[in-house]
């Protein structure tokens, strides 16, 4: 499995492709900030994906829409 360097956190967090984001899976960002994957669905042109999250934080919901081979680190 891949790992990726987040900032504001020490240790290496293990990482999935976009593409293989599935609802309910748990995102770890910069300073350890988490979504929960709502839905994902591809694009038109079939590159990128369009991911409908929710912030752990704030319970806000949000559409973040990466390439599919971007790397994403998962909890």
């Amino acid at each position: 499995m891949a790992t990726v360097k987040l900032q504001g956190i020490y240790e290496r967090r293990n990482a999935i492709p976009a593409a293989e984001l599935k609802p309910g899976m748990v995102t770890v960002w910069n300073f350890g900030y988490t979504e929960t994957v709502k839905s994902v669905e591809p694009t038109k042109s079939g590159k990128s994906v369009r991911c409908v999250i929710i912030s752990d934080e704030s319970g806000k919901e949000y559409t973040r829409t990466m390439r599919n081979d971007r790397l994403v680190a998962i909890a």
